[in-house]
């Protein structure tokens, strides 16, 4: 359950803002160890969360050092990996990385876009969010990383 709010806090405030606050993955990390302290947060183990959570540090924290991923991004996942271990950052890595290629993918698509093309689209659908996949904006990949981990939670892990 503390999971699935991380999540759907991070889907929120990641499209909304490109944002991922320290608040909000801290109260995550307090939650889940109250929940193991209590004996209700017993799988997986300690020390796979720990693994996960090493991982999820080690996987982004070169890309965010060459300038390739926000701090938020790389704060998610390490988080992310407390609650999933190693096979759970998996999932959440392939979801992610292939939601955030679609979403590059549309960025780039709209940024190229000729101007009887944009009357068409505005055309169509005057309310089109095409400022959600500004190039400028960035990705918004701990939100794709979110929905690996609702994923891999849904798939009953």
């Amino acid at each position: 359950m503390i999971a699935a709010l991380l999540c759907a806090a991070t889907l929120y405030t990641d499209f909304a803002y490109r944002r991922v606050p320290n608040v909000l993955l801290a109260i995550a990390v307090l939650a889940l160890g109250l929940a193991w302290i209590a004996g209700q947060a017993t799988e997986p183990q300690l020390a796979t969360r720990l693994i996960g959570a090493g991982l999820g540090l080690a996987v982004t924290l070169p890309v965010y050092a060459l300038g390739r991923m926000a701090a938020g991004d790389v704060k998610f996942l390490t988080v992310a990996g407390l609650f999933t271990g190693p096979q759970g950052l998996v999932v959440a890595w392939v979801v992610g990385s292939l939601l955030g290629l679609v979403h590059a993918l549309l960025a780039l698509a709209l940024a190229r876009r000729t101007p009887a093309a944009d009357h068409a689209l505005h055309s169509q659908d005057p309310t089109l969010p095409t400022a959600q996949f500004s190039l400028a904006r960035g990705i918004p990949y701990a939100a794709y990383l979110a929905v690996g981990v609702l994923a891999w939670m849904a798939a009953g892990r």
